[in-house]
């Protein structure tokens, strides 16, 4: 971990769909300050839900790694049961 990860807000579990989309936007603007790069996803972040608004996969993935350390973050959502996380590691 650096400085730019030490504070970065990890999330135990999302409790609503709004709190994982939320989630989406935290992440998209620490690509967007240029902290941190998106290593691999199943979907554009701005992406995961389709034109009729359902969800773009029943398990939908993020990984972004910090630019400095090389520290990796997940961000899981298995939409179809409804769960998911923000937490370090792949």
């Amino acid at each position: 971990m650096c400085d730019y990860c030490n504070n970065i807000c990890l999330i135990d579990h999302f409790d609503t769909p709004r709190d994982y989309l939320k989630c989406l936007e935290y992440i998209k603007g620490l690509v967007d300050h240029g902290l941190f790069i998106i290593d691999s996803q199943t979907c554009p972040i701005d992406k995961v839900e389709n034109d009729n608004g359902c969800w773009s996969d029943d398990i939908i993935t993020h990984i972004i790694v910090c630019r400095k350390c090389g520290s990796a973050y997940t961000c899981i959502c298995d939409t179809y049961h409804g769960k998911g996380e923000f937490r370090e590691g792949r």
